[in-house]
């Protein structure tokens, strides 16, 4: 007899479940501990937090996709719970990772912690392909789990960075980089402004059209152009920068090859393109 078949909805139960374990047990973990936790055990679980949090926004995203009005009423409430619950245990972690009252000995590494052969702690990276819309939460996650912990040694942060390296961005790596070389190479290839600017913009004018009629689908539309709306403001562009950019990427569409081949050779910086100076072109 061949396994019936489950609904979606007790698919989409399943997966809620397994996050709310993960989520207990961090909070159990913080509250059942018999010495305090050093940085890099505090680091460790806030990554897991914020993977956590990163598959229920997927989760609710597809739920949108799947769920019938009637069922997303109670699971997206239950999503809106366990989110709430995983942003205070948050708070707790960054709490006692500024606390005062947190023995140093316990947040710092010995000198020589470098020179043992030990097993690196796991930690959940954000993952970078060389997609430039990506780059600066990359960036801003990277330095804050990895490059400002004082508990890894530039070796062991070489390490968890070729290990968030993925596609284009893995490239970039060679066999004789270190630490910096290669954050600095980075750097140097994706944060460029105007790149950035236009992958936003190219994602708030082309939105995935909605197939049928739903107030989730809406909203969730309206959730993605709010996020690319916070990336450009985060960006704090110069007054008309932003129309400027619009302007231009749009002309720039529907300009011919040779065209747009030869403008764009003339941008010889990162910087954001004037509307006097594309006039001039």
């Amino acid at each position: 007899m061949a396994p019936k078949e489950l609904s979606e909805l007790t698919v989409f139960n399943r997966r809620k479940a397994h996050l709310l374990g993960q989520i207990t047990r961090i909070r159990n973990s913080l509250e059942n501990v018999d010495s305090p936790l050093n940085q890099v055990e505090i680091r460790t679980k806030l990554a897991s937090l914020s993977e956590v949090k990163a598959k229920i926004d997927k989760l609710r995203t597809e739920s949108y996709r799947v769920l019938s009005d009637e069922e997303l009423m109670d699971f997206e409430a239950s999503l809106d719970t366990m989110e709430v619950d995983a942003d205070n245990l948050e708070v707790s972690l960054n709490t006692l990772v500024e606390s005062s009252n947190v023995n140093t000995s316990e947040l710092s590494v010995k000198n020589d912690f470098a020179n043992y052969n030990v097993k690196l702690p796991s930690i959940n990276l954000p993952e970078f392909s060389g997609q430039y819309i990506d780059w600066l939460q990359f960036k801003s996650q990277f330095i804050s789990l990895i490059h400002d912990n004082a508990c890894l040694s530039d070796s062991q942060k070489l390490y968890y960075l070729q290990s968030a390296l993925k596609g284009h961005a893995k490239q970039l790596q060679t066999v004789n980089d270190s630490y910096s070389s290669l954050f600095e190479a980075l750097e140097g290839r994706y944060e460029n402004k105007r790149l950035i600017v236009n992958s936003h913009i190219a994602e708030l004018l082309n939105p995935n059209k909605i197939k049928f009629e739903s107030a989730f689908h809406l909203r969730s539309l309206i959730d993605s152009i709010q996020s690319h709306l916070r990336a450009l403001k985060q960006l704090e562009l110069e007054p008309n920068a932003l129309c400027e950019s619009m302007l231009i990427f749009v002309i720039t569409q529907r300009l011919d090859d040779e065209s747009r081949k030869q403008y764009e050779m003339e941008l010889h910086s990162n910087d954001l393109p004037k509307w006097n100076n594309f006039l001039d072109f």
